[in-house]
């Protein structure tokens, strides 16, 4: 096992954010590695607070909404922006549910003698990245825990030497409803909140814990102990009923279920188990390895941390993901508080997408697939929305958003509440996932065009006439920004914002490529969409040479150096070809927003600098992503101990988001041919990688030393991929043929020059 797959820590965590993650998909928990008591702290994917309906109650109806959108419009126009900011808070009404923990789970074993047993002190624990198994090294044997997707059970074994006696403690925050316990181990039943109201509303006593319309938990712990060893089977089963659907799901069937996998299991034993475990990885894992050396010894250790968190990140995102179920929310699978920053669940206007960036081009596909499944949902309750909300036909989502499906923007300020455009950019990035997938360009057409036209459809209707023959979106924002008028207002409400004009550009340009290959070019929708397109703008560059962010030049800015990149997302994630005057409009963007940020927003750019071929600042970016977050003044974005990305507080997308940044420096794909090493920082000069994907569905392995390319193989991993590819590395080009999904060798001397 490589370094770069393996995470290892002495002694036991004496926190949550010392401790290591595991997690099937469905099942999370953080493990502590105290051989003595071992301790998980619980999480399922699908537990929630509150149902589809618990704030349906609040939320503001068409015969309201429809004269504040025509109010607002009016004062904007006259140029009172600040009282049609205050008005459109009126859409607004609600909020989205909170991402629950289970609870606490120690095993506690006490040798017949005291001196007997486990040394804390001595004991190193590994995360094992590659197979999903922790492991405790201590003089007395192996502490393994693994949560099996085979057996859909967490599973602890330890050493238990004759005469040692093993204790079981649950502890929850939340309701407990029932408990049984024996010799053989322990059942509970927990109730999550009735209504999860987010933290900025108030403290815990805003929660509420009505016994009606709350989901349930069973949680059946077993144990047996045999040869020496002890054997945990942890179930966990919530009365879940699927995306967007109530979680009333009979408590008889749900404690059966948990009671038959956790006997089932722990009858299997130990070893069957971890075979069982190991031929049923998470999809693709294994698929994708990188290996960073450094240029020097002197670099050896930071390039193998980049390696590591490359292979800690698409651990987290399939540990998190599966589809069918929640995907990876905004702290993955791994919550401890019921009341979580920002509630734990999905804000879409960054964090949803960048959590699955590296789903394509990292091949991640359990996350691709939950992310469709999520985003099929939020298409239903969203049509409701648009046509409540906005009187339009499609579907939208605002920037907060559960697996319950709600799809309003939420009570609070319109500088993140009223953003309209989620649809857009959840069908953007689907779109882009698909881009990776080898599969025939017709075959994506026929499967994504119809969700392009409904969220297309409901952009068209947001569209308003704006100055010189333009349409314009409105509402429109610049996720959480905010602008200054000439009267000295603080505002975040203007018409048209850049992060608008591109996101509509890509979908619609996508939903006329589509219409027209498959010879549907007068479809209504596509038809329309093809006349919109000659009056969106392209991008805008200001006086200053800085993209326009706004719908006016020479604006005053609350916040320079936001850590919202929104505007700049036509250079990356976006895959459209630009001008050279627009690169550099970035790159002076790009300098303007200055380097410091929050964790997610060093990964957005980084992968932004990657893409403007600038290998001396992704190296400046990635030293920050990987400094330790914690300083004697307080928290900054960096990296906790067991590498969870600060914010800070900890978001995950921080940690998956700088899996595709790293990608993207090595291989890019968006100008229509393959580039290798195109933003070859120092940090990155040496190394090798397997199965990193390219448009249209190209696998890549190859090796460099010192920046240059020292080995190449490309394979096409289905059909729509066979044919010619131009390869680019620098200045120097070949044309490689992929007659089947078998691997060609490419020889590099020409790419070398």
């Amino acid at each position: 096992m490589s370094s770069s797959m393996t995470i290892r820590r002495p002694r036991p965590a004496s926190r949550w954010l010392e401790a290591l993650p595991l997690g099937n998909g469905r099942i999370g928990a953080m493990v502590w590695g105290d051989p003595r008591r071992a301790r998980f702290s619980l999480n399922d994917s699908t537990l929630w607070s509150g149902t589809p309906t618990t704030t349906q109650r609040w939320l503001t109806s068409a015969e309201d909404a429809a004269p504040i959108r025509e109010r607002a419009r009016e004062l904007f126009e006259a140029g009172e922006v600040a009282d049609a900011q205050m008005l459109l808070e009126g859409l607004g009404a609600a909020w989205s549910q909170a991402y629950q923990p289970v609870g606490e789970l120690v095993v506690t074993l006490e040798p017949e003698t005291p001196s007997a047993g486990s040394s804390t002190e001595d004991s190193e624990r590994l995360l094992d990245l590659a197979r999903g198994e922790h492991v405790v090294r201590t003089d007395d044997g192996e502490h393994l825990t693994l949560v099996s997707a085979a057996d859909e059970v967490l599973v602890h074994a330890a050493p238990c030497a004759p005469g040692t006696r093993f204790a079981l403690e649950l502890t929850s925050p939340l309701v407990e409803e029932q408990r049984t316990a024996d010799a053989n181990g322990l059942t509970v039943v927990l109730r999550a909140p009735s209504d999860g109201v987010p933290t900025r509303h108030g403290d815990m006593a805003e929660l509420a814990w009505d016994s009606e319309g709350a989901s349930r938990v069973a949680v059946v712990v077993r144990t047996r102990a045999v040869d020496e060893r002890l054997l945990v089977a942890c179930a966990i089963v919530t009365t879940w009923q699927g995306l967007g659907q109530q979680p009333d799901r009979p408590l008889a069937e749900v404690l059966a279920e948990a009671t038959e996998q956790a006997e089932s299991a722990l009858a299997r034993g130990e070893q069957e188990l971890r075979r069982r475990h190991r031929e049923a990885p998470l999809p693709g894992l294994a698929d994708v390895a990188l290996e960073l050396t450094g240029a020097d010894p002197s670099s050896t250790a930071e390039a193998e941390l980049l390696s590591t968190m490359f292979a800690f990140g698409r651990h987290l995102l399939a540990s998190a993901s599966r589809p069918g179920l929640p995907p990876a929310n905004l702290q993955g699978l791994w919550n401890e508080k019921v009341l979580a920053p920002w509630n734990s669940n999905y804000t879409v206007n960054i964090n949803l997408e960048m959590n699955h960036w590296a789903a394509g081009i990292a091949h991640v596909p359990g996350a691709a697939g939950a992310l469709e499944g999520y985003v099929a949902m939020l298409r239903e309750s969203g049509r409701e929305t648009a046509r409540r909300l906005y009187g339009a036909s499609g579907w939208t989502v605002h920037h907060n958003s559960d697996p319950w499906g709600y799809t309003d923007p939420v009570e609070g300020d319109p500088k993140w509440a009223t953003w309209p455009m989620g649809g857009l950019w959840l069908e953007r990035e689907l779109d882009s996932i698909a881009s990776f997938s080898g599969e025939d360009p017709a075959v994506i057409a026929e499967r994504r065009l119809p969700a392009l036209r409904e969220a297309a459809a409901f952009a068209l209707d947001l569209l308003h006439d704006g100055p010189h023959g333009t349409l314009v979106t409105f509402p429109s924002t610049s996720p959480e920004n905010e602008w200054i008028t000439a009267g000295g207002e603080v505002v975040s409400l203007t018409e048209g914002s850049g992060m608008d004009r591109w996101l509509l550009r890509e979908v619609l340009e996508s939903l006329v490529a589509k219409a027209q290959l498959l010879g549907r070019a007068d479809d209504d929708v596509a038809a329309r969409a093809a006349a919109a397109l000659e009056r969106i703008p392209e991008p805008r560059i200001g006086t200053d040479g800085r993209i326009l962010e706004w719908h006016l030049d020479g604006v005053g800015e609350v916040e320079p150096t936001h850590r919202h990149v929104s505007h700049l997302g036509f250079e990356y994630p976006g895959a459209q070809h630009l001008a050279p005057e627009l690169s550099e409009a970035v790159v002076r963007s790009m300098e303007a927003r200055g380097d410091e940020a929050t964790g997610w927003s060093l990964a957005w750019k980084t992968s932004l600098w990657a893409r403007l071929h600038r290998p001396d600042k992704v190296q400046d970016l990635l030293q920050l992503f990987l400094r330790p977050a914690e300083t004697a003044d307080g928290e900054r974005s960096g990296l906790y101990p067991n590498l969870f990305s600060a914010h800070p507080p900890f978001q995950i997308d921080g940690n998956i988001g700088i899996v595709a940044a790293i990608a993207e420096c090595l291989v890019q794909s968006h100008r229509g041919e393959i580039e290798l090493l195109p933003a070859p920082a120092p940090i990155l000069s040496t190394g090798s990688v397997r199965g990193l994907r390219a448009r249209p569905g190209i696998e890549v392995d190859m090796a460099w030393e010192n920046g240059t390319l020292t080995a190449l193989s490309l394979r096409a991993v289905g059909p729509g991929a066979v044919g010619m590819h131009r390869v680019r590395c620098g200045e120097h080009s070949v044309e490689v043929e992929l007659t089947d999904q078998r691997a060609v060798r490419v020889e590099v001397a020409a790419l070398r020059g």
